[in-house]
């Protein structure tokens, strides 16, 4: 008796019609979320600067009497005392791409997708760490 030979294109048709359907991108849930977070993320936040003036103290013991004592023998020199400025910044409500340092959105999804990255982390939080200078 001779042995049957199986047809391959059958078999791989068959299990083709076995998977599902491919859908399209924007029908899937985990685009659509990254479509709400992009555009979430795309308004930028604002880094907040609060000045406030205090008012000159004057020197007080040894430091008044040598400013005397330079006042009084240089012609010419004068003490202008300068209000203190105290500087209160808030970063809280900044973006997590503005804390990397990027300009806008746009830059920090073009730089991940160049460097072979993603944005899928739900949590960004540096509440203990040193930004560094802007």
């Amino acid at each position: 008796m001779a042995k049957r030979k199986n047809n391959v294109v059958k078999k791989i048709g068959d299990s083709a019609s076995l998977l599902s359907k491919p859908k399209s991108i924007l029908r899937r849930k985990d685009f659509k979320e990254l479509v709400t977070l992009s555009k979430q993320n795309s308004a930028p936040g604002e880094w907040k600067t609060e000045i406030i003036e205090h008012s000159p103290s004057v020197p007080c013991g040894d430091e008044y009497i040598a400013l005397q004592e330079i006042l009084s023998s240089t012609p010419g020199v004068f003490w202008k005392p300068r209000k203190r400025k105290e500087y209160i910044v808030d970063s809280s409500d900044l973006r997590k791409y503005q804390i990397l340092g990027f300009e806008d959105y746009n830059h920090y999804v073009g730089y991940l997708a160049t460097n072979g990255l993603n944005n899928l982390v739900p949590e960004f939080h540096l509440d203990n760490a040193d930004y560094g200078d802007f």
